[in-house]
This record gives structure tokens, sequence and C-alpha cells, in this order.
């Protein structure tokens, strides 16, 4: 283990224990309604949530939740070498631009990521168990996007993202309803989805990232044919080596994120246990991640619509040098997964 994602967990843990349980009850609720799915009248927005109502947002949910969560990501990431090996760079780098633009507001943001951590985990897990709720989550936010007329505001990147991972949603309900999925299935899909990502990075001269991002496109899924999971509710892909697959692609889309102010709760979607149990079934990862890119999404769509209504500043925490130490070891671990599957290792 690192001293660098040791000490990292245990200021998490620190910061969690010091939340009443009212207090994380209270940031949930308030990620959720940012998500629109829980009113100002505390009513979910459809009969299905409200009888999940005590996974989404459990009334007796307490600090040791949030623990117990933090405990686990840490053994997932653990469990993926190229993350570890960031970690241990991490250790001997100082990330100055991090800690100034954090002092002033780290005792709120932080909780805020703790609680949105929870928040994606459940709701991730829960379209995973029950995948007609991908179907209602899509009824409730597509007409409130364009209710709200945030599609046209959308970077030319934005829309596409959108597009890309909305098609998806409507395959997953499509081959749930009928029981089958194509062999074939994402073989082009997506490498062009990472290649969108791809051209962003070149665009701004992330040079390491991008080349990264280039090995992941051209190692295409298709080892096995597509299919449904024994338990009938995901799709497995199977890549090259699809843990290390999967393990890289965790590392390239932080450094992707990073250079974004609000990274935090952007890396949270690759690391909860529902998408970053990599060990456990990686050829699960990618199912699992859309689900919480989805999600996402429309956290931050919405959470931009409501900070331009109150004129509240968008979040920066963004640091040069995490970005380009990101990008160096995501070009690094990129080399060494083409090396193992090369040999085969």
């Amino acid at each position: 283990m690192t001293q660098f994602i040791n000490n990292l967990v245990t200021m998490l843990k620190a910061s969690a224990t010091q939340l009443d349980d009212s207090d994380l009850y209270k940031i949930m609720l308030s990620h959720y309604q940012t998500l629109r799915l829980i009113d100002n009248d505390l009513n979910w927005a459809s009969p299905e949530l409200s009888e999940l109502s005590q996974q989404l947002l459990p009334s007796d949910i307490n600090s040791q939740s949030a623990i117990d969560l933090l405990d686990e990501m840490k053994t997932h990431i653990l469990d993926n070498p190229y993350l570890v090996d960031f970690f241990n760079m991490a250790e001997h780098t100082h990330f100055t631009q991090l800690k100034e633009k954090s002092a002033h507001n780290a005792r709120q943001i932080i909780p805020s990521v703790i609680g949105y951590a929870l928040v994606q985990q459940r709701l991730t897990h829960a379209m995973y168990q029950h995948w007609s709720l991908i179907n209602i989550l899509m009824k409730i936010w597509v007409p409130l996007r364009q209710q709200y007329g945030i599609e046209s505001q959308l970077s030319t990147f934005e829309s596409m993202k959108l597009a890309s991972i909305e098609k998806p949603m409507n395959d997953y309900i499509q081959f749930h309803h009928s029981g089958s999925v194509p062999q074939d299935y994402a073989r082009l899909d997506l490498p062009m989805n990472i290649f969108e990502a791809v051209a962003e990075d070149l665009s701004a001269h992330r040079f390491d990232n991008a080349k990264a991002g280039t090995v992941l496109a051209f190692h295409l899924p298709g080892v096995k044919p597509a299919r449904f999971s024994q338990d009938e509710k995901g799709i497995l892909l199977t890549m090259p080596h699809s843990k290390s697959w999967a393990d890289l692609y965790s590392l390239w889309n932080m450094a992707f994120v990073s250079h974004l102010g609000h990274f935090p709760f952007l890396m949270v979607k690759l690391l909860i246990p529902q998408v970053n149990n990599v060990k456990s079934n990686p050829e699960l990862y990618l199912y699992n991640r859309t689900l919480a890119l989805y999600t996402h999404l429309h956290f931050a769509f919405f959470g931009q619509f409501d900070r331009l209504l109150t004129k509240q500043a968008d979040m920066d925490w963004y640091d040069e040098t995490l970005t380009q130490l990101l990008g160096q070891c995501a070009l690094k671990s990129a080399k060494e997964y083409e090396y193992a599957v090369k040999t085969n290792m």
C-alpha cells in the first residue's frame, strides 16, 4: 500500500467521521435533488424510485456507511497496479495549485464528494439490479434537459459525449427487452467514444494521455462475443487482457477528467465499487461504467443549470501538475499493457 493513498483515505474517513448522521443524509438528499430524482417536497420522481428509497437513501445512513465505502474503494484501487503506480509517484510530488485552490472550501467540498460517492454507488447498483430503472431515469431526464434548454448550451464535445452515452442506454433497454445481445456489440462504438476524448486531449496538448487513449481504442472488444452476464443483469465485453484493459481505462479517464475544476466528483464515477471492482469480473466494467457516467452527466448538467440560476461560482481545483502526472502514468501504463498483450503475459 502506498503511503499517499493511505493518507488520502485516512483524511477522507476523518471528514466522514466529523459528519452527523443527519448531515450525511442531507448531503445525499441534495445530490438526489440536483439529479431531479427528489423534488422540493421530498417526493421521489417516480413510484419505482420511491419503492427503492431505502436502498437509494436509507433513513439510517451514517458515517460508518461512508467509512465502509471508502475502505472498499481503497481495496479496489489497490487491485489496480496502474493506479498504484500513480499513487506511488504522487507521494513524491507537490500539488501546489490543488492545495492553494482547495484551502478555502475543502471542508465543504470533501463531505459533498463523499456523499456523492454514496449516491453514485447506490444508484448505479440499483440500475444494474433493475435494468428497467434505466428507462425510468431517461424518461425523467430527457424531457428536463429539453425543458431547461440544456442541450442547446452544450459544447461540441459535451454534445458528442451525451449522444455517445445515451445510445448505449437505449441499446441496453432494447437488449434486456429482447433477451439477446449482438455478438459484435460496441466493437465500433467504443473506439469512437474513446477517440472523442483523445481528440480533446490532443487539442489541449495533453499528448501523453492522448497516446494512452489511442492504445485503449485499438484494443477492441471481441475476444469473446458480447453477451449477457450469468445473472442476466449486465452485458459482458471482452477485450485483450480484460482486467488490465479496464485498469488502464480507469487511469486514462482519471487523467482526462483531471483538467476539469470539479474533477473529484468526476473521479467518483470511476472509483465506486460497482464500477471499479474489476477483479471480480472485468468484462462487466464498461457496462457499469456507462451506467455511472450517464448518471454523472445529468448531475453535471443540472448542477450547472442550478449554479447559473443562483450565480454560484464553479468549483476550480484544477492542478496542471496533477494532470501531467496522471497523463505520464497513463502512457507508461499503456506501454506496459501493450507489452503484456503482445507477449501474452
